[in-house]
């Protein structure tokens, strides 16, 4: 009869090394999508909307060069620029002034995670569980992370913007609006792989658990590196 443990513990350590190369992934990756749509900014010159893409290691255009007979272009238009442009009416800072701190150090994060994940498939102390966490609440840190952004730039704007509007929350996901801009703020694919990373180690961890559980749950007690 085979060793379940043999075949758990390939299992969950196949599923670590997927999540540790879609770590990778996710560092490169546009995580969330923001567009502003007005009259003033017509579909044809601007299909979906002011866009910029959110990405770990900053802000980027969203915009795509326009499919037209008409227009002519070797490069998209600049919509980070021109959400800056328009945020700069009502008093709202320059988008790069959001997160640097977090960019700065979002190499050392994600290569921390790399190496718990590592230590995850080997170590089998008490708190072997505590290693692939970081990984799993990638979504929702950076939701939280996002969501006290919008919430800074919403409740600081400065009195040189030509038009006065009260502090507000701008919309963290879904549709809303803004003076007369209609807002959208949507996952983009990037988001989905981290939720894909967080169901693989939980998957991972369950396996792991079993594993531990069936040869000596008095093993968690002491910490140790894996056998198998």
């Amino acid at each position: 009869m085979k060793n379940p443990n043999k075949a758990r513990a390939i299992v969950f350590r196949a599923l670590t090394v997927i999540a540790m190369a879609l770590l990778v992934v996710v560092y490169f990756a546009p995580i969330w999508w923001v567009s502003l749509k007005a009259p003033n900014y017509p579909p044809d010159t601007f299909p979906q909307g002011v866009r910029i893409h959110f990405h770990i290691t900053g802000v980027q255009n969203g915009c795509e060069i326009r499919a037209s007979q008409e227009v002519q272009e070797d490069e998209a238009l600049d919509c980070v620029h021109e959400m800056n442009t328009i945020n700069h009416y009502i008093g709202m800072a320059p988008i790069e002034d959001g997160g640097k701190i977090e960019i700065m150090l979002a190499p050392y994060a994600f290569g921390l995670l790399g190496l718990m994940l590592a230590a995850f498939m080997v170590y089998r102390g008490r708190f072997w569980w505590v290693l692939p966490m970081g990984s799993v609440a990638l979504p929702v840190g950076f939701i939280a992370d996002y969501s006290a952004w919008l919430w800074y730039f919403g409740h600081s704007l400065h009195p040189w913007g030509a038009f006065t509007v009260k502090p507000f929350m701008p919309t963290v996901f879904g549709e809303g609006k803004v003076a007369q801009f209609s807002t959208y703020s949507y996952p983009h694919w990037g988001f989905g792989v981290m939720l894909v990373i967080s169901a693989l180690l939980l998957f991972a961890m369950l396996l792991r658990w079993r594993q531990l559980g069936s040869e000596d749950r008095g093993s968690f007690a002491s910490p140790k590196f894996a056998r198998n």
